[in-house]
């Protein structure tokens, strides 16, 4: 996938979780159809594409998009959101007795699904060609990566206080299973080698990382 790295400065306030005070509710298949096509684009386009540009792949309206994101900066934090959700729902949705291994396993697959598609590898290249220079970089992070993280830590000392598992510091128990999980995969994404992954390679790689991670922590 062909990346364009443009990034406008803008910041968004907070959150357009597509709902509205009074009349008419909103369409989610709309939304989450702009929200589709948003992640094709910017990825594709950079930050600096239009909200035309958006429409014309959601097959929509710009005023629907505006009716849903008020601003493009909320579109895009949506999206961020939209990805974490997707990602840590083994966590925070998931069968609350599952054993850890079966849920972090869960976790792993949607993780690893994650690094090794050309979006978001060409959103991570988008935030890196802002550098110190862009507030953009710091509030993807904080609304994306870091909100994953928090969520993975709060489940793991839940397992913790319930005995299942010994992790005196669950948040870098948390920044060390992500980091079992990706390796080098985002590394070389993000420097366009990495080879096609099959669902046979990602197992093994993410059975090998929980097996590593149970070792350290498990009971």
């Amino acid at each position: 996938m062909e990346c364009v790295m443009t990034v406008s400065m803008v910041v968004a306030d907070d959150i357009r979780e597509g709902r509205r005070g009074a009349g008419r509710p909103l369409d989610m298949t709309k939304r989450d159809a702009i929200l589709d096509a948003a992640e094709d684009v910017f990825a594709r386009e950079g930050y600096g594409a239009s909200m035309d540009r958006v429409a014309e792949v959601a097959g929509v309206s710009k005023q629907t998009i505006y009716k849903h994101f008020s601003a493009k900066d909320r579109l895009f934090d949506a999206m961020v959101v939209r990805r974490s959700e997707r990602m840590t729902e083994p966590v925070t949705m998931g069968d609350p007795a599952a054993p850890p291994a079966e849920v972090l396993t869960n976790l792993g697959l949607r993780f690893l699904e994650l690094m090794v598609e050309g979006q978001l590898n060409c959103l991570l290249r988008t935030m890196l060609s802002a550098g110190a220079q862009s507030e953009m970089s710091g509030h993807f992070y904080q609304t994306g990566p870091a909100v994953s993280l928090s969520r993975l830590g709060s489940y793991l000392k839940r397992q913790h206080d319930e005995g299942r598992l010994s992790i005196p510091d669950p948040m870098l128990a948390a920044e060390q299973f992500f980091g079992l999980m990706n390796g080098h995969v985002q590394l070389r994404g993000l420097l366009g080698v990495l080879p096609a992954m099959g669902d046979a390679e990602r197992q093994a790689r993410v059975d090998a990382a929980v097996r590593v991670f149970m070792a350290a922590y498990g009971r």
